[in-house]
């Protein structure tokens, strides 16, 4: 009898250490090397994107396209332009228009000529932009969305993307119903 609280402590630890097993997460043994070859991979995946990018930026120049500083800096292939750069090569026709503010707002008025597509169907709708060459202004209420979707079409494939600084807030040259 003089052993019985040792076996009962005994037992009592034998219990514990099954019930802390039974309760530990079980985690399937990994390749040690697998999360290694994904990093390395998204990594690869990386640099090819970036390699794109710098081959597209140097095609641009090549072609004689005005690139800014900023745009080697920033590493993007779209520039701002203000209203009154923008205002020859649109009334001329050099330059397609697409507005990517909302509903609402186009229907206070848009540029002449504007393809309109919400910034949020972009993805969606991108088949309906030309790929003919022809520079594309983008613009919204005030840059910043437009300036998301030159970024979403450079990735896209497109060329030439001119986003508008201040949207059409800053436009002084009159808009148009939608029709």
């Amino acid at each position: 009898m003089e052993h019985l609280p040792l076996a009962l402590a005994i037992l009592a630890c034998v219990i514990a250490a099954a019930a802390w097993l039974r309760a530990r997460p079980t985690k399937p043994v990994e390749d040690p090397g697998a999360e290694a070859r994904r990093r390395v991979e998204a990594l690869r995946e990386e640099v090819q994107a970036e390699l794109a990018l710098q081959r597209r930026m140097l095609a641009r120049i090549a072609r004689g396209a005005s690139t800014s500083p900023e745009m080697i800096a920033e590493g993007r292939l779209w520039d701002d332009v203000d209203a009154r750069a923008a205002h020859a090569p649109w009334k001329e026709g050099r330059w397609r228009v697409l507005d990517v503010r909302t509903p609402q707002e186009m229907a206070r008025g848009i540029l002449a000529g504007a393809l309109c597509i919400p910034v949020d169907e972009l993805e969606a709708r991108v088949k309906e932009l030309p790929r003919d060459g022809t520079p594309l202004l983008v613009y919204c209420a005030s840059g910043g969305r437009s300036a998301a979707a030159c970024e979403f079409l450079s990735h896209a494939g497109f060329d030439e993307l001119h986003n508008l600084e201040g949207g059409i807030s800053a436009w002084p040259h009159g808009t148009v119903k939608p029709g």
